[in-house]
């Protein structure tokens, strides 16, 4: 009996047992690195729609304190990343609530003379009023602001909400929408205080050519039909826009996309 046991072998993984394990984990790995990757999205789009409801709050704040105007530097016409920069200032806006995590945008660490953030900057200057941007240097702009704003005033008695920020358009791809969700779609911020991502590419779908960052009844595009949807009076302009209204124009194309 001692003898036995004594000269019992303790028996290891056959080279096939170690295959079928191998097979195994990397079947798990394959299954659950997908569902995390859309864990890890959908958690980055919770926080650029809570960031854009917050940013929302302060400009509802901004006017109640300025009779219903929304933030601008000098006026409506100007880009309206200088718009963002003085809802910055005056409603005490953290520079990380301007960055969506799923772009290489980075924080703002440079303040202007006025005491604004500078929230995109060429060459380490500010982005100003008189800072022509276009298709030859707009590669060396550094954004430290991720989303398009409509600093239009706002028209009263509408009864259908209006986007009027949301993420920024590829301006270095020259695309009117924005491709930090890989063309899956795009977070927006209504008038009534709502963000949601929106699924949609289609403006058939969206009902709101200006959503896409161009396109303004009465002006350029006025005539246009985008994938079926005309602009007319009753569209509502959104009209978003990073910088002047012919920077847009200059910078992105009409295909839709």
């Amino acid at each position: 009996m001692l003898h036995g046991v004594c000269g019992r072998v303790r028996r290891g993984f056959t080279l096939i047992e170690l295959l079928i394990v191998i097979a195994v984990v990397a079947m798990l790995i394959a299954i659950l690195l997908p569902a995390l990757g859309q864990a890890r999205t959908a958690g980055r789009r919770t926080v650029v729609l809570a960031r854009l409801h917050d940013m929302g709050a302060g400009n509802v704040a901004y006017m109640n304190d300025y009779k219903d105007a929304l933030p601008v530097l000098a006026d409506y016409e100007e880009k309206p990343i200088l718009s963002l920069s003085v809802l910055a200032k005056t409603g005490a806006v953290p520079n990380q609530a301007f960055i969506n995590p799923n772009t290489r945008d980075t924080l703002a660490t440079e303040v202007s003379e006025d005491g604004r953030p500078v929230l995109a900057d060429l060459g380490g200057e500010e982005v100003t009023a008189s800072t022509v941007v276009d298709s030859g240097n707009i590669a060396r702009v550094n954004f430290h602001c991720s989303f398009s704003y409509d600093n239009d005033v706002k028209p009263h008695g509408v009864w259908k909400p209006i986007v009027y920020m949301g993420d920024r358009a590829d301006y270095e791809g020259g695309r009117t929408f924005s491709r930090n969700w890989k063309g899956a779609g795009m977070c927006l911020l209504w008038t009534d205080q709502h963000a949601e991502f929106s699924k949609t590419r289609t403006m058939a779908d969206q009902a709101d050519p200006n959503i896409y960052h161009h396109n303004e009844y009465g002006g350029e595009g006025g005539e246009e039909v985008r994938d079926g949807v005309e602009v007319t009076p009753g569209t509502l302009d959104t009209h978003m826009r990073y910088f002047s209204e012919e920077e847009d124009d200059g910078l992105l194309g009409d295909e839709g996309e």
